[in-house]
């Protein structure tokens, strides 16, 4: 039991610290965005051809990188 007690205490300590020290990523990759937006990549690339979703392209060859505010704003845009 006393394991136990001291084991939770040990994961509650490790988490605090990583989570006080955690910055999110403002910019995503493809696979990153669709996770966040819980979309297929098919639909993700829709949103940006036919539906005005804004997507950062560094270089012309360069993946695209879809910025989390872009996304939220889209997304409310969007909502029913």
């Amino acid at each position: 039991m006393e394991l136990t007690k001291d084991l939770k205490a040990l994961i509650v300590d490790y988490v605090k610290k990583f989570l006080k020290n955690y910055i999110p990523p403002r910019y995503l990759n493809q696979k990153q965005a669709c996770s966040y937006a819980n979309v297929s990549p098919g639909t993700l690339n829709d949103w940006v051809k036919s539906k005005g979703l804004k997507v950062i392209l560094l270089e012309e060859n360069s993946n695209p990188k879809y910025d989390i505010k872009d996304i939220d704003e889209f997304m409310d845009k969007y909502k029913v």
